[in-house]
């Protein structure tokens, strides 16, 4: 099962299942296999400015 992020700055939302392609990550690709380096691709906040959205 696939999950999803939202930053808490801009509200953009990580899906799992989609992926980033403004920021060349392949679809399918976990949060865990993210480079802690990863940006929001909207506003540029860091990766631990994220959390899971619980459903």
């Amino acid at each position: 099962m696939y999950k999803s992020y939202e930053c808490q700055i801009c509200h953009y939302v990580y899906s799992e299942a989609l992926g980033e392609l403004l920021v060349d990550v392949e679809a399918g690709t976990r949060w865990g296999e993210l480079d802690d380096n990863f940006q929001c691709p909207h506003c540029r906040a860091k990766k631990k400015m994220f959390r899971e959205i619980v459903r």
